[in-house]
Formats: C-alpha cells, sequence, structure tokens
C-alpha cells in the first residue's frame, strides 16, 4: 500500500520538525516491518499508511516507533473497558454521535497549522451514557483521523473542551485513575502531536479536574494548557474565525459537523469489528508479560507522560 503524500504545507513540517527524508521513511518502514514479524506476542497491522504514522509520530526514531506500537497494542488488549465492543451503533455510542461530542472542525489557520478537535459536552447525559463511552468514542474518532488526516501527525492537534451547561453528574465518574489510564495511552500509544489543550465555561469541578490532569503531564504540555472564562481572552488563542458558526465564527456549523462524524464514525464499522483481533498476547511476550498495574503504575501514583 502507497503512502499518501502530504501537501507541501506538511511535507516542510514533516521534513523539518519530523527529520523525514525518503531513505529515512523507506528504511523505517522495512525495518519496523521486520521487528514487528519477529514479536511472537504482537499481532499488528502492518500497512505502508499505518506503520508510517508511528514513523513520523515518534519522530523516525525507531527506538520510540517500537515502543509505542507495543504500548498501543498493549493497552487494546488490557484496556478492554476502552477497546471492547466499539461498534459504532452500540446504543451509547449511537447516544453520544447523535449528541455531537467530539467534533473535529473542518478549518484550521493555515494550511501548516493543528487541527482543532472540539469537545462539546453539552449534550451528554451521565443518566443514559457513561463518561468511559465517551472516552471510547474519542479514541475512535482518533484513530479514524489517523487513517484520513495526516495534519494530526505533522502539524498535531488543539484539543477544545467546551463545558457550558455541561451534567456534573460526571464529575463522580471520573477518578484518577481513569484519567491517568486514558491519557496515558493517548499520549504514549497514539502518534498524535498534542499541541494545545483548551478548556472554556469550566465550572470550578472541572477546572479541579483539568488541573489533575495537568498534574501527570509533562512541563511542556502543561504550558499549553488553559482555562479560559472570556471569549476575548481565548480568541488571542484560538481566532474567532476558527470558531464554529453556532459560536459566532466561521468554521462549520454544529448540527452538520455532528451529521458528519456520525456517518463518518459509522461508516467505519467494519474497520472497528475487524481491528478487535490486534493486539498483543501477553503469554508469548519475551520477558515479563504486561499487566494494567506495569502498564500504568499503582493507583495514587503517576508518573509525568512525555508529550511531543
Amino acid at each position: 500500500m502507497a503512502v499518501r503524500n502530504l501537501s507541501a504545507a506538511l511535507q516542510e513540517i514533516a521534513e523539518r520538525e519530523l527529520f523525514e527524508t525518503p531513505e529515512k521513511l523507506n528504511d523505517g518502514l522495512v525495518y519496523i516491518r521486520d521487528w514487528l514479524q519477529k514479536q511472537p506476542h504482537l499481532n499488528a497491522r502492518t500497512d505502508d499508511q499505518f506503520l508510517t504514522t508511528f514513523l513520523r509520530g515518534c519522530k523516525f526514531s525507531l527506538h520510540r516507533t517500537q515502543e509505542k506500537l507495543d504500548y498501543y497494542y498493549t493497552s487494546k488488549t488490557i484496556l478492554t473497558e476502552l477497546y471492547s465492543n466499539r461498534d459504532p451503533y452500540d446504543p451509547e455510542i449511537q447516544e453520544l454521535l447523535k449528541a455531537g461530542v467530539i467534533l473535529p472542525l473542518p478549518n484550521t489557520l493555515t494550511e501548516s497549522t493543528p487541527r482543532i478537535i472540539l469537545l462539546h459536552l453539552t449534550g451528554m447525559n451521565p443518566d443514559k451514557v457513561s463518561f468511559l463511552q465517551f472516552q471510547k468514542l474519542q479514541l475512535m474518532i482518533y484513530e479514524i483521523l489517523l487513517q484520513e488526516d495526516d495534519r494530526i501527525v505533522t502539524a498535531g492537534v488543539d484539543i477544545w473542551t467546551e463545558l457550558k451547561n455541561t451534567n456534573h453528574g460526571y464529575a463522580t465518574q471520573i477518578t484518577p485513575t481513569s484519567l491517568k489510564k486514558f491519557n496515558s495511552v493517548l499520549h504514549r500509544g497514539y502518534p498524535i502531536r498534542m499541541k494545545s489543550v483548551y478548556c472554556t465555561n469550566c465550572p470550578p469541578i472541572a477546572e479541579s479536574l483539568f488541573n489533575l490532569m495537568k498534574s501527570i503531564l509533562n512541563e511542556k504540555i502543561r504550558n499549553r494548557m488553559g482555562v479560559f472564562s472570556g471569549s476575548d481572552e481565548f480568541y488571542k488563542k484560538l481566532p474567532k474565525k476558527l470558531h464554529p458558526i453556532d459560536f459566532g465564527g466561521e468554521n462549520g456549523k454544529l448540527s452538520e459537523l455532528q451529521e458528519f462524524w456520525k456517518g463518518k464514525v459509522e461508516s467505519y464499522r467494519d474497520w472497528f469489528l475487524e481491528d478487535t483481533q490486534y493486539g498483543t498476547k501477553e503469554e508469548l511476550r519475551v520477558g515479563i508479560p504486561k499487566t494494567s498495574a506495569t502498564l500504568f503504575g499503582v493507583e495514587g501514583t503517576f508518573r509525568k507522560l512525555a508529550v511531543d
């Protein structure tokens, strides 16, 4: 399978910031595919496009690529609460898709700036859908973006969480352990360049959780995180024209984005069902088998996560 050509702007980023060259890409694909075939515990996708996202996400460090791929597939095996039953037609996932709670926005500031992903939690109801299902869908959409959007591994992503009128009942479902597991998987397992994390209209209880999340990340990403109560201050970080039309911007209408992403996730049903075959067989791992404890540490301890 051929690797998609990057746009000129993204190719420049790949070469300047990720140290990509045709030789590194070709040699890296050969090396990583050969390495995967020699790992008795790993059953992984090996197509060129998939492996290229990991090489780029690790700036072509072969060792980091090996670590990230292993973490990605080990997490899929161990964290059944996030990776089992990823059928888009599952009733809880359908509830979230209809509410439009996770919406990658279509426009970016320039050809070389990050993709904006809006987490619009207003429509979520804790009596119908658990926060765990929201995390599951978030990872599902990241996987679709890894398949289709080269921007998220080159220019990166800005995550914008909008919490106006959000049901506070979710606060009781979020624990330090669940936050740690999700952030560990996202930052250590997915080849996504996290550029900024914003929270707007954040109630005090959510701000406490936001600060807890900051405590497990390294200084580099902590400096890219911010809570905003006023529009003018936030516009300096994310210009108004990049906001959805419903928020006074020019970046898509929420109802249309919801309909688009509902259809997009549903179109990946076969992919998600087929993806269940990939993962690890820990009994075949050379060395000590991985468990939830070895992967995420004991409850109550936090290792700072490195983010590009």
